[in-house]
């Protein structure tokens, strides 16, 4: 029996050290790190993630 698929296939891993207070105002909002981190670096390329966690540009037009 196969794993169920992720619906991110990551490209590429980068380990960063983040301080305790991101972790904490992550945990506040409900949001996981991860997700916050990838969501900062889309806005820094003009991408963002859809509904479905595809990256489209933020003008909307699929990337």
């Amino acid at each position: 029996m196969s794993k169920p698929k992720a619906q991110f296939q990551p490209s590429n891993v980068l380990l960063v050290e983040v301080p305790h207070q991101f972790i904490a105002l992550c945990e506040a909002s409900g949001a996981s790190p991860q997700a916050a981190l990838r969501g900062m670096a889309a806005m820094v390329c003009g991408l963002r993630y859809d509904e479905d966690d595809r990256l489209v540009s933020i003008d909307g037009a699929a990337a």
